[in-house]
C-alpha cells in the first residue's frame, strides 16, 4: 500500500532538526533510554511480586524483556541517573542524551555520524563522551 503525501508540504519530523511529532512535544511525553526502560520493567516486576501477583507474561513483553536485558548499557538505576544527569541539559537535547546512553559512541566524529542533531564542538561532547565511558567501565569493574 502506497501512502499519498503532499510533495510540497514541509515534514513535521526529522530528528536531525530535533523536530518531532506531535507525542513528542506534548509535554507529558519522556524519551527512555533502553537503561531506563530495562529499570522500569525490573520495577514492574518486583511490584508484581510484592503484591502477591504474577509478572505479565505476554510475547511483546517477553521479547522486549529480551531486548533491554541484551542491550542495556547501564544496569543499576542510580548509574543510569547520573548518566543521565551528566549529559546536562543545556548542552543536549532529551533525545540526544538518550540517543548517547543508547549507543555509547567513544569519539565525537562517531558520536556525530550517530546523532546528526549534535551540533557542539569536538572538544566539548568528546570530554562528555569520555564521562560516558568511565561510568560504564567504572559499572563493568564492580560487577
Amino acid at each position: 500500500m502506497s501512502r499519498v503525501t503532499d510533495r510540497h508540504k514541509a515534514d513535521d519530523e526529522d530528528v536531525a532538526q530535533l523536530k518531532f511529532g506531535a507525542s513528542f512535544t506534548d509535554g507529558e511525553t519522556q524519551m527512555l533510554s533502553i537503561s531506563e526502560v530495562r529499570l522500569l520493567l525490573d520495577g514492574i516486576e518486583r511490584s508484581a511480586e510484592e503484591n502477591g501477583k504474577a509478572a505479565p507474561d505476554t510475547a511483546v513483553y517477553n521479547k522486549t524483556k529480551d531486548y533491554v536485558n541484551t542491550f542495556a548499557r547501564f544496569r543499576d538505576n542510580d548509574l543510569a541517573e547520573a548518566v543521565r544527569g551528566g549529559l546536562p541539559a543545556p548542552d543536549f537535547h532529551e533525545y540526544e542524551s538518550v540517543q548517547l546512553m543508547n549507543l555509547c559512541p567513544m569519539e565525537a566524529e562517531e558520536a556525530k555520524a550517530l546523532v546528526p542533531s549534535l551540533k557542539m564542538d569536538d572538544e566539548t561532547l568528546q570530554q562528555h563522551l569520555s564521562e560516558l565511558t568511565n561510568a560504564r567501565k567504572g559499572q563493568q569493574n564492580m560487577a
